[in-house]
């Protein structure tokens, strides 16, 4: 049986990092085999003299699930068959994956990762174009570019979760939504000091500017829920994002957008955890959409691959456009073979929405992007009540507008309102 490292052990991978910032926080995220029995990771762990506790042992206060990382050595989410071990129990996962190997209750292994909300980028100005979508006194730009003004359904009564760094909650253009928050970042409320999640929440719901009128989001009948799984800083890990995930998912939320990421080199595969949350939501009719992440520099030629989590096969990548309907400099393509595709496009350059301290704000990236296509999905399913959530994801495919680029930059093309 191994034997217990000190806590205070440090690990190498701390040192591999986004530009200036951390890829890994250290801890392991362990996937169960999907056959595996929900006592098996207490089972092996118990073997290994590892203490993890369940998620339902937080279900009264679920916002208050990061105790478990000082009071045991781990937490596990029972609905995902996933668990998060702390660092420093390296041999005691060595010993759980050797003893699993060749059995039902075998599992994979990987790194848990520092994750941010997908950063601004500073834009060029588009060169004129008789293509450019313009914005309207009714309308911005982005509504334009995806027919908003000739929907005709408003997302109502479709649950929709924003995990995000939260919502400036007194913010005016908020006051007629149904809003449900819950805060996953450990001693903070979900009151948004950054900005980026109320800009991402104006986009997805369908705000509309109360002094000017003009219509910035999507979705203004849908059902809000506010997951606060980043920082104000813009920072978080994936143990708050899944704590998110199941709070959206236990609540019947139908779209959960998700404009955050950690980057990835090429070749790299997708998170085998993830991807086991994004199958799980697609069951219980539920899809995640995700920013395809800004790494790129496409003027200088490089594209940088699809970030992490929209790299998995089973979320839905959005990529960014601008207003002359071409990719965004900035915006990642699908490079990686091993998953990383982009799956859909939406306006992701100088997109005006909702910011912190009742005001408003214009930033560019596939943050912006991404709750265009939650939106219009809300839209689709209000449009379609009975349908499976794999139902959905086809119709956005399906009925996008097709653009002159490659699938790989842009996938099925740009989406559009229903």
């Amino acid at each position: 049986m191994p034997t217990k490292k000190n806590d205070s052990t440090k690990v190498v991978n701390l040192l591999l990092t986004q530009g200036d910032r951390p890829r890994f926080t250290g801890k392991r995220m362990v996937t169960m085999n999907r056959e595996a029995r929900p006592s098996s990771i207490r089972k092996i762990s118990k073997k290994a003299s590892l203490n993890i506790a369940s998620i339902k042992d937080f279900s009264s206060n679920i916002g208050n699930f990061h105790e478990a990382f000082t009071q045991s050595d781990g937490i596990y989410f029972e609905k995902f068959k996933i668990a998060i071990i702390n660092e420093g129990n390296e041999e005691q996962v060595k010993f759980m994956h050797d003893a699993s190997t060749g059995t039902t209750d075998s599992f994979t292994s990987e790194p848990e990762r520092f994750v941010y909300a997908v950063p601004k980028k500073r834009i060029l100005a588009a060169s004129e174009n008789s293509n450019t979508v313009p914005s309207s006194s009714e309308f911005t730009w982005g509504a334009q570019a995806i027919k908003l003004p000739n929907a005709k359904y408003t997302g109502k009564g479709i649950k929709i979760a924003v995990l995000d760094t939260g919502l400036n909650l007194s913010h005016p253009d908020f006051s007629r939504l149904s809003i449900q928050s819950k805060s996953f970042i450990k001693n903070l409320a979900v009151e948004d000091k950054n900005g980026h999640g109320t800009h991402c929440c104006g986009i997805a719901v369908g705000a509309i500017n109360k002094k000017t009128g003009q219509r910035y989001g999507v979705a203004i009948d849908a059902n809000l829920f506010v997951g606060k799984v980043l920082s104000n800083a813009g920072s978080g890990d994936d143990s708050g994002i899944i704590a998110g995930l199941e709070w959206a998912i236990e609540n019947k939320c139908k779209v959960i957008s998700m404009s955050l990421g950690s980057a990835v080199k090429p070749g790299e595969t997708f998170s085998p955890a993830y991807e086991r949350i994004a199958k799980t939501a697609l069951t219980n009719n539920c899809i995640i959409v995700a920013a395809a992440g800004n790494e790129s520099q496409r003027q200088f030629g490089l594209i940088n691959p699809v970030g992490h989590p929209a790299n998995c096969p089973s979320i839905l990548a959005v990529a960014a456009i601008d207003d002359t309907m071409k990719v965004a400099d900035f915006s990642c393509g699908g490079i990686n073979l091993d998953g990383g595709q982009v799956d859909i496009a939406a306006p992701g350059v100088d997109i005006y929405s909702s910011w912190k301290g009742k005001t408003y704000n214009t930033i560019s990236g596939t943050s912006m992007a991404t709750p265009f296509v939650a939106g219009i999905s809300c839209l689709y399913w209000e449009a379609f009540p009975n349908s499976k959530a794999s139902d959905i994801w086809m119709m956005l495919s399906q009925y996008a507008f097709r653009l002159d680029a490659l699938s790989s930059n842009v996938g099925a093309g740009l989406a559009q309102s229903k």
